[in-house]
């Protein structure tokens, strides 16, 4: 009978090794196993919408009134053309970006905000306003006033 080589691990602890070898290799396969499922999108609601939005002629200026929601700011949008042309209904109106303003006070809800800008006389103007988040992200469009100048 042929004696063990002395640098060579018994037939046992042979065994224990690539038992050992391959339990872990199952585990490593298993622990990346998995089905991946869509990616989530962080919780993050967009601001309230405004609402009240009025419009008012007083002098030479449109002041535009409305109540507003706790937001970081609100961006106010306008579309004007001579009021000599007839009010087309259900055509689209197309708005123009003409303010961004910050909210008037951090974490309270002012209960309205007001803002003004020179008026032409003769000129049917459609305002909305949106407010917008820290983040950027927009609210809901708020109601259209329309006001038709002197």
């Amino acid at each position: 009978m042929a004696t063990p080589h002395p640098s060579r691990p018994p037939h046992a602890w042979r065994r224990f090794l690539l038992g050992l070898c391959a339990i872990l290799a199952v585990a490593g396969l298993l622990a990346g196993c998995g089905k991946k499922g869509p990616p989530k999108l962080p919780n993050i609601e967009a601001p309230a919408g405004v609402t009240n939005l009025t419009a008012v002629q007083q002098g030479e200026e449109i002041v535009l009134t409305w109540t507003a929601p706790a937001a970081a700011g609100y961006q106010v949008y306008r579309s004007a053309e001579p009021a000599v042309e007839g009010d087309c209904e259900g055509c689209p109106i197309l708005f123009k970006r003409v303010a961004k303003l910050p909210s008037t006070s951090k974490g309270e809800t002012p209960p309205s905000m007001v803002y003004r800008e020179p008026s032409m006389p003769g000129t049917r103007y459609h305002f909305k306003v949106v407010p917008y988040d820290d983040q950027g992200q927009l609210g809901p469009d708020s109601n259209i006033a329309t006001i038709v100048t002197d």
